[in-house]
């Protein structure tokens, strides 16, 4: 993405720590998270090459959007509440915040990479703008970006990240094109035993770094969308969380037979932190690193 595809913000008066923002980068992919501290009222703007999608969790008290060249929209209880913008057109427009937590999620996406990886899914495609509309499945999907990027005392893994955020664009092209979703990988859509074999491997080499989702597929030489699928059919769980098993599976046994510091088996797992990797841990094992260690 050439293109500049971060969300603008500029706030009208000094506001000192009004904003948490982070950021996410893959192939093709960018997803921003914002979360407003203060009732700080500002102006925002989006021109990018991409096509951008919104999910809100905002209160304004006054405030509107626009499509550049088209009828301005008034803010309001705008929660739950989703705008899809195509690339080639700009918004902008001011809002005034509700005197609570106020945050937004932004997935922005390349019409080309996607287009090349989702094949003719993208048939029928209607790219028009949406303002502040409403469906239940996307919905799901960005609350759950939202709080995956919000969580900065625990940084997700770029393969989860990755996933989730290419989860949201399919989850929009659905919406406007309905179209069934195609074959994958013969009648039964699973990866091949060869490919089950390579795949693995990959992952085992690779378990200390943070493997992206796009890295693993290229073993199989499938795009993300497909691969995510065919591994989900061929191993039960999705990519990220069979990672995960191995990378605690891998921290059980170095927990075992050293005395390594928790700090140390986390980096050597391939965990971005400790809480990260101590909740991760717990939630496949059902105790502490520490607990486990000492029962060993």
């Amino acid at each position: 993405m050439t293109k500049k595809t971060e969300l603008q913000l500029e706030f009208r008066e000094e506001a000192e720590s009004a904003e948490i923002h982070t950021i996410f980068e893959s192939a093709g992919l960018s997803v921003q998270y914002s979360r407003l501290m203060l009732p700080a009222e500002y102006e925002f703007s989006w021109d990018g090459g991409t096509h951008y999608l919104a999910h809100h969790d905002l209160v304004l008290l006054d405030g509107e959007m626009e499509v550049v060249g088209e009828k301005k929209v008034p803010g309001g209880d705008i929660r739950d509440l989703m705008t899809f913008v195509p690339a080639g057109q700009a918004i902008k427009g001011w809002a005034k915040p509700a005197n609570r937590l106020n945050a937004f999620t932004v997935v922005c996406f390349d019409p080309n990479a996607m287009e090349e990886e989702l094949q003719h899914e993208f048939n029928g495609f209607e790219a028009r703008p949406q303002i502040y509309f409403q469906d239940e499945d996307l919905g799901a999907t960005m609350r759950k970006l939202g709080r995956l990027m919000a969580d900065q005392s625990a940084p997700a893994s770029r393969v989860y990240a990755e996933t989730m955020g290419l989860a949201a664009v399919l989850e929009m092209y659905r919406i406007s094109t309905r179209a069934p979703e195609p074959a994958i990988q013969g009648a039964a859509g699973t990866l091949s035993n060869a490919q089950c074999r390579l795949v693995q491997g990959y992952i085992e080499e690779n378990l200390a770094t943070d493997i992206g989702l796009d890295q693993i597929a290229s073993v199989c030489g499938l795009t993300r969308f497909h691969f995510s699928r065919a591994f989900k059919a061929s191993f039960g769980v999705p990519p990220y969380q069979y990672v995960n098993l191995r990378r605690v599976e891998k921290a059980k046994q170095i927990l075992a037979t050293t005395g390594l510091p928790v700090s140390s088996v986390a980096e050597a797992c391939g965990f971005n932190s400790v809480s990260q990797f101590g909740r991760t841990f717990r939630g496949f094992v059902g105790q502490t690193p520490l607990a486990f260690r000492k029962n060993a």
